[in-house]
């Protein structure tokens, strides 16, 4: 805080903690790569762009991706995994995103994995993944 010249008050003004922090910087920059791109580009093309976030940023998530416990930013994440998920379902795969229970299964399953591969992705223990080869997993199709 002495380096960026703000007093600890006036921090905790607009943050309870570092974790409320990092989720406000997280919302930020990913709502501009996914959220507000939902409806305008495609899911292939937002995976493209995400992996490339990722890449720019890796030094920071990968802090990220260690913190545990409660406020942890992998669970966070999921959530817009689900997001990108349901996208790709309805896009590519022509699934009607329902309430129904293989729905949820669905959409909680590739959420996970997807949240699973880019952390791996971000801590380089993974290659950057193909989206075709995502998508054609996410919606069940052997890749050619």
């Amino acid at each position: 805080m002495e380096s960026a010249g703000i007093r600890r008050q006036t921090f905790y003004n607009h943050f309870l903690d570092k974790y409320e922090l990092l989720d406000w910087i997280f919302e930020n920059d990913l709502t501009e790569y996914i959220t507000n791109n939902l409806d305008f580009i495609s899911g292939q093309k937002l995976l493209q762009e995400l992996f490339f976030y990722f890449e720019q940023e890796r030094d920071f998530y990968i802090q990220l991706f260690d913190i545990q416990g409660q406020n942890n930013f992998y669970d966070h994440f999921i959530s817009y995994c689900r997001l990108l998920v349901s996208k790709i379902l309805r896009e590519y795969g022509q699934i009607d995103i329902d309430s129904s229970a293989y729905t949820c299964f669905l959409l909680d399953y590739h959420s996970h994995a997807l949240a699973e591969i880019v952390k791996a992705y971000v801590n380089k223990k993974s290659p950057v993944p193909q989206p075709d080869f995502l998508i054609m997993t996410i919606i069940g199709k052997r890749p050619q």
